[in-house]
């Protein structure tokens, strides 16, 4: 066979053996671009995940400010409500 028509038709070349080892090989290479899309996809969704949970943890934050500070305005009013009642109940 001539160097010309060695070029012109390369599959020729091969062994069965090395055809079916390179359809093997494309089909590992269509595989790992669909699992690298997917771990993108997957990528992606845990990244809004996270912000959601960062929010969350926020608001939580914020509540547990606001419960801590509605907790001491109620003590200042029952302290207060206390001092009118003994100063309601004492005699003057």
């Amino acid at each position: 066979m001539s160097a010309e028509q060695q070029q012109q038709n390369p599959e020729q070349l091969i062994s069965p053996r090395e055809r079916s080892l390179l359809e093997e090989l494309v089909e590992i290479k269509e595989l790992s671009r669909q699992l690298i899309a997917q771990l993108g996809r997957q990528n992606e969704a845990m990244a809004q995940q996270q912000k959601e949970l960062n929010q969350a943890r926020r608001s939580m934050i914020e509540l547990k400010e606001e419960n801590s500070h509605l907790r001491e305005v109620l003590q200042t009013w029952r302290t207060r409500m206390d001092n009118v009642i003994s100063q309601l109940r004492s005699p003057d």
